[in-house]
């Protein structure tokens, strides 16, 4: 199967650093076992016709690894050396495109990419990301990327690709203690052109930030209590996600003027200490994948009600 590209980058909060690809970047090829502690799957619905939803791991080796959604003996390897969560966007489906992103061992961002086929080296994209935390990625529109990530200062700082190049990296104020999430509106009420970003503050709660096309907002808290070391997950349809200090899941929606918190459901494997993922499913029910303490990947959708229904492994890669 061949879909997808996954380029890492570090971001530099006062100056831009030079690094080595071989610092970052060793074969194409990993060891199956676990996912590697302390990071959650990236998941992603790659095709609005079938339905195929695909879901990123890091491996207990520092590859990254994706499958299809309900096919875990094919888990394929991208290579690279990991120590993030990773991020997945994709700016057109028609034909495929999809844009990966982690931190790697150099503390930059990489970035690798599918387009006919995945490309066969993972680029830097420079800056340094807080230690224990990954990038989020969102797309407005073709050929756009808005990419999001903790500053070793605690800053959320963002960086773009306008479709001809890449923009320095800027920053959007704040204090994280987590991984950040991030969605365009494209697809909820907010519309093109808008960008939503979660994050966990220093009080432990979910705290807000979003583009409205014009200009940035300031911080506003939406509430909630996040698990230390976990950070936020959002859908397209504006569902938060977050693992409790209870490390049950919780969830609000967000979209208008916003709900309150509720447990959802949660695996019948204690959830890992890592950060969920997200994603719209065909029938437009948020999908949710988390790390449990088996190493495995676990996926669950809304039903009717907003309640995740039955769980299903996708094994570990």
């Amino acid at each position: 199967m061949n879909h997808k590209r996954i380029t890492m980058t570090s971001i530099v909060l006062t100056t831009l650093l030079l690094v080595s690809l071989f610092a970052v970047v060793s074969s194409e090829t990993s060891v199956s076992g676990t996912v590697m502690g302390g990071t959650g799957p990236a998941v992603y619905m790659v095709s609005s016709s079938t339905g195929q939803v695909d879901i990123f791991a890091v491996d207990s080796t520092g590859g990254l690894q994706y499958t299809p959604y309900g096919d875990s003996s094919s888990w394929n390897s991208l290579g690279g050396v990991s120590t993030s969560s990773p991020a997945v966007v994709s700016w057109s489906t028609n034909p495929l495109r999809l844009d990966v992103f982690v931190r790697g061992t150099d503390g930059a961002l990489w970035h690798k990419y599918y387009q006919n086929g995945w490309s066969n080296k993972w680029e830097s994209l420079g800056g340094q990301l807080a230690a224990g935390t990954g990038p989020a990625v969102s797309s407005w529109s073709a050929g756009r990327l808005d990419l999001f990530v903790q500053g070793t200062d605690g800053a959320l700082w963002h960086k773009a690709w306008t479709g001809a190049k890449w923009s320095g990296w800027q920053s959007l104020g704040g204090k994280l203690t987590s991984s950040p999430a991030a969605t365009s509106g494209a697809l909820s009420s907010p519309g093109k052109g808008t960008i939503e970003v979660f994050v966990r503050g220093s009080d432990g709660a979910v705290w807000q930030k979003n583009w409205n096309g014009v200009a940035w907002s300031s911080w506003a808290s939406i509430g909630g209590q996040v698990a230390p070391n976990t950070g936020p997950a959002v859908s397209q349809d504006l569902w938060v996600i977050v693992q409790g200090t209870d490390h049950q899941l919780w969830q609000k929606n967000v979209e208008g003027v916003g709900g309150t918190w509720a447990a959802p459901g949660s695996p019948p494997e204690a959830l890992a200490t890592a950060s969920p993922g997200a994603t719209l499913n065909v029938m437009d029910h948020t999908m949710v994948a988390v790390t449990t303490t088996s190493g495995n990947v676990w996926l669950s959708a809304h039903d009717v009600a907003g309640n995740l229904g039955g769980w299903s492994s996708a094994g570990s890669p």
